[in-house]
């Protein structure tokens, strides 16, 4: 069964906190109003995180926040008509950039109807691209997903396994060979980008290893803050996994057995590793990730090894 998205919320006073030295804007009214909620969709066809809930006032597709620069102000004084269609039910927040004076009536209006508004002398345009920023990671598309996150040479490595398999036994392999942990147990996946997943350590759970034999364990306080990494693009994911001896000899011996995860709607190269009692795992995961990086590199290994036999195969 595919695991749900989180919900994806945040109030009004986290984002005005969150945003005050950036946006260097003022609460001016509406400060009751702080524990409203802005959510995003997870169900979104075109997901875009919290980026679609601010923009410049729309009479078609109205946003949740509004920003207001010296034009749109203008706009507003010189056409009652469309004041009030400027009141959607959606809207929680008003924000007025470019030290723009706010006329007693707007001030009135938004007050009566309960809408929150913030100043700044910062442009609109600076304004709004900072909030879309801002907004679309907080509410990017995000699910927990069961594994251990590494960065293994640069690149985001999820391994997942059955319990008990030693997915946490080879990530502490992995760190003490250079590379630096990122998540155990759990691993927080956020939809970045269209394309991209990003991993990163639910709060509770950042720095620690859980290890059988030897329990919990600090990395951060066993081999320093730089076995440590706060989040990581997931770029492949390896599947430790006990192998009988028929799906040992149904695998693809050039290629070995490969696939994709689906998280979030982004499909994952996924690699199958299986586990024998003379395989030095933490090796082949190095292997696999710089196998993965001359792919994303537009070398393709098995190809070359294929020219390579048949020019061989010519010469003779």
């Amino acid at each position: 069964m595919p695991l749900q998205p989180l919900e994806r919320r945040i109030t009004l006073r986290t984002l005005y906190h969150a945003m005050r030295s950036d946006l260097r804007w003022h609460w001016l009214q509406g400060q009751e109003l702080g524990e409203r909620f802005l959510s995003g969709d997870p169900w979104a066809d075109q997901d875009a995180g919290g980026a679609a809930l601010v923009g410049f006032f729309n009479f078609i597709r109205p946003h949740a926040i509004q920003v207001l620069g010296r034009t749109e102000l203008a706009y507003l004084e010189q056409s009652g008509e469309g004041i009030d269609h400027f009141f959607p039910p959606a809207l929680l927040a008003l924000v007025i950039g470019e030290r723009q004076p706010v006329p007693a009536l707007l001030l009135e209006q938004l007050r009566q109807r309960n809408i929150a508004l913030f100043v700044t002398h910062l442009g609109a345009r600076h304004v709004l691209s900072r909030l879309q920023h801002y907004l679309y990671r907080v509410l990017a598309a995000r699910q927990l997903v069961h594994g251990v996150l590494v960065d293994v040479l640069g690149l985001g490595i999820l391994l997942q396994g059955e319990a008990g398999i030693g997915k946490s036994e080879l990530a502490l392999e992995l760190v003490s060979r250079g590379h630096r942990l990122i998540a155990d147990d759990s691993v927080l996946c956020i939809r970045t980008a269209p394309d991209v997943i990003s991993g990163e350590c639910p709060p509770p759970l950042r720095n620690f290893l859980e290890v059988r034999g030897l329990g919990i364990i600090n990395i951060r306080d066993l081999f320093g803050a730089a076995a440590i990494a706060r989040s990581k693009r997931v770029r492949l994911v390896v599947e430790i996994k006990r192998m009988d001896d028929t799906e040992m000899a149904d695998m693809d011996r050039l290629q070995g057995a490969v696939g994709h995860l689906d998280i979030l709607d982004v499909l994952l190269p996924l690699l199958r590793l299986p586990v024998t009692p003379a395989r030095n795992l933490a090796v082949l995961v190095e292997a696999a990730a710089r196998s993965q990086y001359l792919k994303e590199s537009g070398v393709d290994m098995l190809a070359d090894f294929d020219a390579q036999v048949r020019r061989a195969a010519a010469e003779e």
